[in-house]
């Protein structure tokens, strides 16, 4: 895949995203974590990793409502909150921070596309407090809901619904099936809806500052289950040939 934008401008342009997203939660006394490649970032390099050109944040369940109205309301005029209530095609699980002075291509995921703006993307990730002994049934319910979403704005074929629906009702039963709660299925845990998708509460709380760049964020107390879960041997660099941006292309207005 190649590649045709200054990879330095466009992570300049998502540390200045960034930044007001994480100063915005602070002043609400709302809480956050950075989290997956921004963690690793923070971890190995000190801020970005070289080629990386998305930002991650998790926010937690029980204050999402409240992050993503006070960042509706807060967000300078050239940033807006992507979601439900401003994207009427909408259909991911979470919510973005979205640059309305640029215009980006991404052919790994093609069907952003069909939203009406295409600026750089901050994440929004929301961890679901829930118990041990759910956990299965909370990543089949998440996937199911995904694909009801597309499906009922016509976004994806009933035989290509059957088709997920069917994969995630057998991974569903696998991972009913192997897992072990720790001697405590009542035992409460974060979850998300993705990759190896948890972390325990007391490696998140309390939260920590990491520096990032210029800046500091608040993240997991301990990073290394969570970096482990997601990248193995994280401190190791990926193949050349791994190195590569999401974007394709990156315009500015």
């Amino acid at each position: 895949m190649e590649t045709s934008f200054d990879i330095k401008r466009v992570q300049s342009r998502l540390l200045e995203m960034a930044k007001a997203t994480a100063t915005i939660l602070e002043k609400n006394n709302i809480p956050y974590q950075i989290a997956f490649g921004t963690l690793l970032g923070a971890v190995r390099h000190g801020g970005f990793i070289p080629w990386d050109d998305d930002f991650d944040f998790l926010l937690f369940d029980d204050s999402y409502e409240k992050a993503t109205e006070v960042l509706a309301r807060e967000l300078s005029p050239d940033l807006m909150l992507e979601n439900e209530k401003t994207e009427p095609n909408y259909f991911h699980g979470w919510a973005h921070v979205k640059d309305l002075k640029s215009e980006c291509d991404c052919s790994l995921f093609p069907q952003d596309n069909i939203y009406k703006h295409h600026g750089l993307s901050v994440d929004l990730y929301k961890l679901t407090k829930i118990k041990e002994k759910d956990f299965a049934k909370y990543r089949f319910e998440e996937a199911m809901s995904y694909i009801d979403r597309r499906k009922k704005l016509g976004f994806i074929t009933d035989e290509d619904y059957e088709k997920r629906k069917e994969l995630f009702l057998r991974e569903y039963e696998e991972r009913k099936a192997q897992e072990q709660p720790n001697g405590n299925p009542e035992k409460e845990i974060f979850a998300y809806p993705f990759t190896y998708g948890k972390q325990e509460i007391d490696e998140v709380f309390p939260l920590k500052k990491y520096k990032f760049e210029d800046f500091e964020f608040l993240g997991p107390n301990n990073y290394h289950p969570l970096l482990v879960s997601e990248y193995k041997d994280y401190m190791q660099l990926p193949p050349e040939e791994d190195r590569k941006p999401h974007y394709t292309s990156v315009k500015y207005f």
